[in-house]
């Protein structure tokens, strides 16, 4: 057995695919919304049988455990491959890393002991008691120091510069990994110098950068800096203490979203610890797909002013369409959530426990600001909620909606509809932060290719597949598939009934049995049309056969009909046209007892 065969045989692909995607059992296999596009209704599916995944909207993608984890963490198949085989517990007898994999290990080897540098001076050396002392005084526990890694840079230039190079690591490597610049003379020196350093992990745990904070409030620099980017390391892409908070968002079903790291610190020592920070008070797209793996409900707790900020508003639009359920956190008499925390924890339980939805708090921070009763401020009201209420895809949601804000401001529901669509457009808000389209990856199929496709799924999808291909067979040719992959599937499957001395026949006809006689290249059209939706026809025998029997007619009636189109044209050309008068009255005689068979049967039911 190959190590890629040992590792299939540990790793289930449906627990691989939990960690990412909420998964629902739909007869024989998951269902799920797909982590790579923004979708409300699932497309996703998972196949325990055949340890594999396809995305039927946008995507029109699939593969196995491999290609899953690629795409889930943008990485190569080598480090793919490592991290698979750890979990399966797997010694790999064969591994190459490509570059870019030595690069990112080696990064994350170099951040790692950066990080326990930090943390050394912070928690051990002398030099570290400023910082030690600041923490105590922002109520930072032991505890969370050790937990969430938090550290201490020392003023020097090149303090973790001569501890990394005692290391055996290279100026280079630290440019690499975002640790040191490079001056005008192309000296190195460190990056982060005089600041309380937080360490920023991937959701596995990795270290992919830091974050450092000046402690003097009345210094020139800017307070905060964060690792430049690197090849592990993109701002937009990290959402800080996930990697300790991601089971308590699983277990409390949502996930508190704050600004700051000491913001999340606060709020996960006062108990609500289903928390994670983000720089600024916009939502990236990376961090809407990091939050979707964990849950479906997030709670902002950000700049009272965010509603109104332009990369907010597209943060909001896009967690909207990934089908995030979105309520925002809000209180008095404190700027941020630590601030709350240290006048009085329960206040921050309760700030959170009375989350309004989103849309609930535009339209009545709208009306709040502004005076509904007189027409000029009434138009600001409009113009400040349209970007937000005017794209909601639901329509449910939408005239909930829209009914509320025209009760706050007097006027016509519908009169307002067309109002927030005029002022969205004004303000050239597009629809990039819309759902997109689950149809977008679906080409434009032809009756006769989705029929084709339609019927192998029926088959390969059935109880007993060999009873479906003896009642089809007879009357449906291999050459009646205008695809020539289609009809090659075809074959395969007909030739297993066709032949009784096969070790393969008859009795054993299943999809893995049949999977090992498929060519490579025609495996991933197998697998797609065996995770094909068809859960509501294959509760009913008597309508999969009824549908299986249609399918076959329908397919070469139009068969037929496309090869009189063919002897017609060659006809027209043809100087002897008497072999191919006889084909067209041969086909015209077919298709006419095929359409006689099949208003026979009608009839009969």
């Amino acid at each position: 057995m190959t190590d890629l065969e040992q590792i299939k045989s540990k790793v289930d692909i449906v627990d691989l695919v939990s960690q990412y995607v909420a998964l629902k059992k739909t007869g024989a296999n998951f269902k799920g919304l797909c982590p790579f596009h923004n979708e409300k209704t699932p497309s996703f599916v998972v196949s325990p049988e055949r340890q594999i995944w396809h995305c039927f909207g946008a995507c029109q993608d699939g593969g196995d455990i491999f290609k899953f984890l690629m795409r889930a963490e943008n990485i190569e198949f080598p480090e793919a491959l490592k991290i698979l085989a750890d979990r399966a517990g797997v010694k790999l007898t064969s591994y190459a890393p490509t570059q870019t994999t030595q690069l990112r290990e080696k990064i994350f080897a170099v951040n790692h002991l950066a990080g326990e540098f930090y943390q050394y001076l912070l928690t051990t050396h002398p030099l570290g008691q400023p910082a030690r002392d600041y923490l105590k005084n922002r109520a930072v526990t032991t505890d969370s120091i050790k937990l969430f890694g938090l550290g201490y840079a020392p003023g020097s230039w090149d303090s973790l510069t001569r501890f990394l190079t005692k290391k055996g690591y290279s100026p280079a490597d630290l440019e690499a990994a975002g640790l040191v610049s490079r001056s005008g003379l192309g000296h190195f020196f460190d990056r982060f110098r005089g600041r309380v350093m937080f360490t920023l992990r991937d959701h596995r745990g990795n270290v992919v950068g830091f974050a450092g904070r000046l402690m003097d409030p009345e210094a020139k620099e800017a307070k905060y800096i964060n690792t430049a980017e690197t090849a592990v390391y993109t701002k937009g892409n990290v959402l800080f203490g996930l990697d300790v908070t991601k089971e308590e968002i699983k277990k409390e079903g949502a996930a508190v979203v704050v600004e700051g790291e000491i913001d999340a610190i606060s709020s996960y020592q006062a108990g609500v610890r289903n928390v994670v920070a983000i720089k600024g008070s916009a939502l990236t797209d990376g961090q809407v797909t990091l939050l979707k793996r964990y849950t479906e409900n997030v709670l902002l707790s950000l700049d009272a002013d965010y509603a109104g900020d332009a990369a907010a508003h597209r943060g909001i639009l896009t967690a909207d369409a990934a089908g995030l359920n979105i309520k925002v956190v809000t209180f008095k008499d404190a700027k941020d959530p630590d601030e709350l925390i240290k006048k009085d924890p329960a206040l921050w339980h309760q700030a959170v426990k009375n989350a309004v939805n989103f849309y609930d708090f535009v339209i009545d921070r709208a009306v709040a600001k502004y005076d509904a009763n007189a027409p000029d401020q009434a138009k600001k009201i409009v113009e400040e909620t349209a970007k937000f209420i005017a794209p909601i895809d639901n329509l449910v949601v939408k005239n909930h909606y829209l009914k509320k804000l025209a009760e706050k401001l007097n006027i016509n529901e519908d009169d307002l509809d067309i109002q927030l669509d005029r002022e969205m457009r004004k303000a050239q808000v597009g629809p990039a932060g819309k759902q997109e389209s689950e149809k977008a990856g679906e080409t434009n199929k032809t009756r006769m290719e989705s029929l084709e496709e339609y019927l192998l799924a029926l088959v390969l999808q059935a109880g007993q597949p060999a009873d479906y291909l003896l009642l089809i067979s007879h009357r449906l040719a291999p050459e009646d598939f205008p695809s020539p992959a289609l009809g090659k599937i075809y074959s395969l499957m007909v030739s297993f009934i066709d032949n009784p001395k096969s070790d393969v026949g008859l009795p054993k006809f299943d999809i893995k049995t049949f999977a090992k006689v498929v060519p490579p290249e025609l495996l991933e059209t197998v697998d797609r049309l065996y995770l094909t939706d068809l859960k509501a026809i294959l509760e009913d025998d008597a309508t999969m056969v009824a549908e299986a029997q249609k399918a076959a007619w329908e397919i070469k009636e139009l068969s037929l009909r496309e090869k009189l189109k063919q002897i017609s044209r060659q006809l027209s050309q043809s100087a002897e046209p008497a072999d191919l008068e006889q084909n067209f009255a041969a086909t015209t005689a077919t298709l006419q007892k095929l359409l006689e068979e099949k208003s026979l049967l009608s009839g009969k039911t």
